[in-house]
């Protein structure tokens, strides 16, 4: 009897050390430099066309902006995505909305990381002089500016999300680039 609840009693014993073992994983202090998204795996590029063309996350979250444009209808409010103003490709261009023309840029991985704008002009330099980063686009997309600092224009929207929806929203933007 004595054997028996020894036995009982270890058993219980390594069951809650194997538990606090196991619940430790989801403790454990990051080592991951402040300002890097804390992914659980690779970009997930499926939720980012989710996003592109829905402004809903793959998470359940739906995606808020502040700003945007001006023409009310059906590209304000709930209906408004990327996909309202650049396309279902990226590619953008004019839109005629109550009077008004709003001109969204293309926005294919490409053309964000050509030298040029939409127009031919000199474009707007990443901030190290590299190609396109997540860092570029977390500036345009949350904060509304070019990689040099330089304000979008007032009709885009600044998201707001989460790091793990701006990355797979950056993998979908690459991969649209991919299939041209």
């Amino acid at each position: 009897m004595k054997s028996l609840r020894r036995h009982s009693a270890w058993i219980v014993t390594a069951g809650i050390v194997m538990l606090l073992s196991a619940c430790s994983l989801f403790w454990a202090p990051s080592n991951r430099p402040s300002g890097e998204p804390s992914l659980e795996g690779p970009p997930n590029a499926a939720n980012g066309e989710q996003i592109y063309f829905t402004a809903t996350s793959e998470r359940g979250t739906r995606i808020s902006f502040r700003g945007g444009p001006n023409f009310g209808g059906m590209m304000m409010g709930a209906y408004l995505t990327c996909a309202s103003c650049h396309g279902p490709n990226g590619h953008g261009g004019a839109h005629r909305m109550q009077m008004q023309i709003m001109d969204a840029p293309d926005i294919t991985y490409a053309a964000l990381s050509s030298d040029e704008d939409e127009h031919g002009e000199a474009g707007h330099e990443s901030e190290h002089g590299e190609e396109y980063s997540l860092d570029d686009f977390r500036q345009a997309v949350i904060k509304g500016e070019h990689p040099d600092g330089e304000q979008l224009s007032q009709d885009m929207p600044r998201w707001q999300m989460s790091d793990e929806d701006l990355t797979d929203l950056f993998a979908f933007i690459k991969a649209l680039s991919d299939s041209k």
